[in-house]
């Protein structure tokens, strides 16, 4: 039984790093579209990754996300938000195990806002505070590699943020 927990952990912490290098890969680009398919890659990995850690609040919301993501691609109407936000809400008080299903359940909904706006630079900054939220939830339920690859991915949107916006800005100026 050991051996099969420690197998189970092993495997969610490749799709947890798999999740990040598309994550990586996301921010790297200034097309939303471009973002946003590189977020579905990852949804899919990170939903594994919940549902091998028994953390099913986390795995059923991911799951959404991909759904989400999906129509984020094609649509970009405000009432999408509210939507989700709901099903993320009952998803959670069905599921609900302990308070840090709220720390996830509140980074989905600064999520949720970021992946349907329209400005890429706005969806960086909201997707900033969510990933914080993220990395805080994954340190609590005790996945380590999860935390290192969400504080990379968290570097890597400050990286792109800091190339799309401040420093050509910066260029501007001088």
């Amino acid at each position: 039984m050991i051996f099969g927990l420690t197998l189970t952990f092993f495997f969610s912490q490749i799709l947890a790093g798999i999740a990040i290098i598309s994550d990586i890969f996301s921010f790297q680009f200034k097309e939303r579209k471009k973002i946003i398919i590189f977020f579905i890659i990852s949804a899919v990995c990170i939903a594994l990754h919940y549902f091998l850690l028994e953390r099913y609040v986390g795995a059923f919301l991911v799951s959404l996300w991909v759904i989400r993501f999906f129509i984020a691609y094609h649509k970009t109407h405000t009432y999408w938000i509210y939507i989700f936000i709901f099903l993320f809400g009952c998803t959670t008080l069905f599921f609900y195990k302990d308070l840090y299903d709220i720390i996830i359940f509140t980074a989905t909904v600064l999520i949720t806002v970021w992946v349907f706006q329209e400005n890429d630079k706005h969806l960086r900054l909201f997707l900033m505070c969510g990933t914080s939220l993220v990395v805080l939830y994954n340190f609590l339920i005790f996945s380590p590699v999860w935390v290192l690859l969400e504080g990379i991915f968290l570097t890597s949107n400050f990286i792109g943020f800091y190339r799309h916006y401040i420093h050509n800005t910066w260029n501007k100026l001088l």
